[in-house]
C-alpha cells in the first residue's frame, strides 16, 4: 500500500523540480512578428528574434489569443531598444492551415523606462463584455539603476477591449 504513495510522491517531486518546457512559437506567427517589426523599426533597428516570447490564452471557448513579447533594438544606430506586446487571434484557414490575425500592439518597455523579463501575463475578465485585463510583472528604472538595467519590481496592467490595448491607471 505504501509503495504507490511513494511512487506518486516521487513523480510529483520530479515534475515540480523539472524546468518548464517552452514550445517554440509557430513559424507562421514568427512571420507575422517579423512583418510587424519591419513597420515599427527605423532604418537602423532590427527585430531581436531570440528574445521573442509567446503565451497562449483561451479567454472564451473556441477563442485562442496569442500574446507575443518582442524587442526591436538599435534605433538610430545606437543602443536604444523598445519592447512590444502584440495580441494575435489564432484560427484555421482552408485545409487546416493556421493563421494569426493581429489585434493590436503596444510599446511596453524600453531603455530608460521598464522591462518585461519574462512573459507571464495573468488574464482576468474586465468590467465590460469581451474585455480582458492583463497583469504582467515588470521592472522599472529606479534612481540608482542604469538605463538598460531596471531593478525596481512593478506591475503593468493592460486592457484588451474591442481589439485594442490600453494601459490601465495604477500600473506600477
Amino acid at each position: 500500500m505504501r509503495r504507490p504513495i511513494v511512487l506518486l510522491r516521487s513523480a510529483c517531486l520530479s515534475l515540480c523540480l523539472s524546468p518548464p518546457v517552452w514550445a517554440a512559437p509557430p513559424p507562421a506567427l514568427l512571420e507575422q512578428v517579423q512583418r510587424l517589426s519591419e513597420l515599427l523599426r527605423d532604418g537602423y533597428a532590427s527585430w531581436y528574434r531570440e528574445a521573442t516570447e509567446t503565451q497562449t490564452l483561451q479567454p472564451d471557448a473556441g477563442q485562442t489569443l496569442l500574446l507575443v513579447l518582442f524587442t526591436v533594438e538599435g534605433f538610430g544606430g545606437g543602443n536604444r531598444h523598445t519592447q512590444y506586446l502584440a495580441a494575435f487571434e489564432a484560427g484555421e484557414g482552408a485545409g487546416g492551415k493556421p493563421y494569426y490575425t493581429l489585434l493590436d500592439v503596444i510599446a511596453i518597455g524600453g531603455k530608460g523606462w521598464r522591462a518585461i523579463e519574462k512573459l507571464q501575463a495573468r488574464a482576468t475578465r474586465g468590467r465590460t463584455p469581451g474585455e480582458i485585463v492583463l497583469s504582467l510583472p515588470a521592472k522599472v528604472v529606479g534612481p540608482d539603476d542604469a538605463p538598460n538595467f531596471p531593478g525596481r519590481p512593478a506591475s503593468v496592467r493592460l486592457s484588451l477591449r474591442d481589439g485594442r490595448f490600453s494601459e490601465q491607471a495604477g500600473a506600477r
